[in-house]
């Protein structure tokens, strides 16, 4: 008994590996061939494109003013610019696959075949990124100022902190975001005017494919981050983001990809159980154990 399950801790082992494997094979091929066509990376190019003098050229155009974060947003982008637009944009979208690969692990043959996902990287948007500052901000709550300097309303998921009581964490995220807020607001007094102007100088936009505003989708991400505080659920923390974001489009549901670390935490869980002989007087000789697929210790509580 011992033996057969060794044997099928190792198959799960390889399995996991040759999925993993397969997956960093196609983020490489999707890499190349939208480096080689170009693709269509309009979002990469609004955050190249902008002046930095002026973010927000036309605050009456809302989401359609292209570049919609932040002026501390500059920190994570402004060096694009000294680059060509091509280089910027592959080293970008390989940053977006490279956290797909480690947010998905196995799954990432499956995620990368989403079309919400596959558009996301062409565009170069940033959800992926707001997932894995999420997933990590479970245990350095500082990358949540990313989410609260970019697009906001995703930081609803701090709730779950709150509720929580995780109070170091939660003044962690809060105050690096208000640190960073206040730096980059004594550089740039009159970027930040503008872009409070933009995000609230209109009504909250619908648009298609859903038609649906922040606040027809605001009851379900705070149902859902209720709910998995009052559980324990860290992944509802990513449903709930999702829901809260500003503006819903059809690459929208990519943030999606956040809750695969999770899934990946409870299978790896699983195949431990499994894998871990039983004791007694009665038990055969025990084999050592063999490591089981599972994600990084980021997900440990």
């Amino acid at each position: 008994m011992s033996a057969l399950r060794d044997l099928t801790a190792r198959r799960g082992t390889l399995t996991w590996r040759v999925l993993v494997g397969a997956g960093v094979a196609l983020a490489v091929m999707y890499w190349w061939q939208l480096t080689q066509t170009g693709g269509s990376p309009v979002d990469a190019r609004w955050y190249w494109s902008a002046d930095p003098a002026n973010l927000y050229p036309h605050p009456e155009l809302g989401e359609r003013n292209g570049y919609n974060y932040s002026p501390a947003f500059e920190l994570v982008v402004g060096w694009g610019r000294l680059l060509p637009f091509e280089v910027f944009t592959a080293i970008w979208r390989a940053f977006l696959l490279a956290t797909v690969v480690y947010l998905a692990g196995p799954f990432t043959v499956l995620v990368l075949l989403w079309y919400p996902v596959a558009s996301e990287i062409n565009a170069g948007n940033i959800q992926l990124l707001l997932a894995l500052a999420i997933v990590l901000g479970f245990r350095w709550p500082v990358t949540w100022a990313f989410v609260l300097l970019t697009k906001v309303t995703p930081g609803l998921g701090l709730v779950w902190f709150l509720l929580r009581r995780r109070w170091r964490d939660l003044a962690i995220a809060l105050g690096l975001t208000m640190a960073v807020a206040l730096v980059t607001f004594a550089l740039w007094p009159d970027r930040w005017a503008a872009y409070v102007k933009l995000i609230t100088g209109g009504p909250a936009p619908a648009v298609a494919p859903w038609d649906l505003t922040l606040w027809d989708r605001l009851p379900w991400a705070i149902a859902a981050v209720v709910v998995g505080a009052w559980r324990g659920w860290r992944w509802t923390v990513i449903v709930a983001a999702t829901l809260a974001l500003p503006v819903f489009y059809w690459i929208s549901p990519s943030l999606l990809v956040g809750t695969l670390p999770f899934v990946r935490a409870e299978i790896g869980r699983r195949l431990e159980r499994r894998a871990v002989p039983p004791t007694g007087p009665s038990a055969p000789e025990q084999l050592p154990r063999q490591p089981v697929p599972g994600p990084s210790a980021i997900l440990d509580p």
